[in-house]
């Protein structure tokens, strides 16, 4: 299940345009995959911590201290870098952080503790705030290392702070720091200029405006005297997007039967990266682009891989069932490797005649 997942991100149409073109998005969706799996590391060490105090130490209503946590460190330190990259990765650094709380105070539960909550407030809530609050504002912080020593970065001010002295140096750099994130903010909250492009976080999901990042139509290289298309456009894999709707909804019925905890972890990271974007869209009418969607993406894999590994069933399930299950996830990942086959000349600026480069164009009044 695992190489399936780094199968389907291979082959997924939006990663693989994002990462040749190198926008923003692609180091903000790695960051924010990067905490998250330093959380899902830390939860395991975490609950290892409290079986080894339950069989060795006297029992208590909230339970202990966990001490110093290196994979709660060094996921602040990664979403700190997310924040870095873009500010939405805020969104995923306060939904993890809630998200890593509640994870606390269910191992404190599990154990048999008689106020859970109460320890996790108590007990993990203060050292959290530091990894989770502090840690990842001292990184943002520390990010922007280029633009206070240079005497060149937009609105530093550097020449007019150092001949001053030291302390004014300090004031001045500080002063400058926040007119440029202010200036950052006003930018952002005032973006609803229309765009060709420009699509609503509802219709993300169902991949119905992809972004044109380019689209040229040379003379020559696709048959003499037939009319010839390149182009990228930032879209997903269909079959990959579409699959993982299903499997999204299978993780909501999941969740609701069991409390799988993997279930809600992706279901609650896939909603960090999409529904603070609704805010925006009916609040601001803010321009944005489905591309703002791709740290969205490996949630969505995970869940189609959860759900893989549910159709598939447990290692002492009936060989018969376990054969037909791979079976149905094999005809998926072919049909995503055949759907990606197909789009990537239009993915990557291949030279097609104009007929071929519009059989791909799934939804004539959308991707064109």
């Amino acid at each position: 299940l695992g190489c399936l997942a780094g199968l389907l991100l291979s082959v997924e149409g939006l990663h693989l345009v994002l990462s040749r073109t190198a926008l923003l998005d692609i180091f903000l969706m790695f960051w924010v995959l990067a905490g998250f799996a330093c959380l899902v590391a830390d939860r395991d060490w975490a609950r290892g911590r409290l079986v080894a105090w339950y069989e060795s130490s006297p029992l208590s209503d909230q339970g202990p201290g966990l001490g110093l946590r290196p994979w709660r460190i060094a996921a602040g330190l990664c979403l700190g870098a997310a924040c870095a990259v873009k500010w939405s990765g805020i969104f995923f650094l306060i939904g993890f952080a809630v998200m890593s709380l509640l994870w606390d105070a269910g191992a404190r539960k599990a154990v048999g503790l008689r106020r859970p909550y109460g320890g996790a407030l108590a007990k993990d809530l203060p050292p959290a705030l530091l990894a989770m609050g502090l840690l990842p504002a001292l990184t943002y912080v520390a990010s922007w290392t280029g633009w206070f020593v240079s005497s060149a970065g937009w609105g530093r001010n550097w020449a007019q702070a150092t001949s001053q002295g030291p302390a004014f140096f300090v004031f001045d750099s500080i002063r400058s720091w926040l007119s440029y994130h202010m200036q950052v903010l006003s930018f952002h909250t005032g973006l609803a200029t229309h765009h060709n492009y420009q699509s609503t976080p509802w219709s993300w999901p169902l991949l119905l405006r992809p972004v044109a990042f380019f689209y040229e139509s040379p003379k020559t290289g696709c048959g003499a005297g037939q009319s010839c298309s390149q182009a990228v456009l930032g879209v997903g894999t269909p079959v990959i997007w579409y699959g993982a709707l299903a499997a999204l909804i299978a993780m909501i019925a999941w969740y609701v039967a069991t409390r799988d905890w993997r279930a809600g972890a992706v279901l609650a990271s896939y909603a960090f990266g999409w529904l603070p974007w609704f805010y925006w869209a009916i609040a601001d009418n803010r321009t944005m682009f489905l591309f703002y969607a791709i740290p969205m993406v490996p949630f969505m894999i995970l869940a189609i891989v959860l759900a893989a590994g549910l159709i598939i069933g447990p290692a002492d399930a009936p060989p018969v069932r376990r054969m037909v299950g791979a079976l149905g996830v094999g005809v998926f990942t072919l049909l995503a490797l055949l759907n990606f086959w197909w789009l990537y000349p239009v993915l990557t600026a291949e030279v097609l005649p104009y007929a071929e480069w519009s059989a791909r164009m799934l939804f004539k009044k959308g991707w064109i």
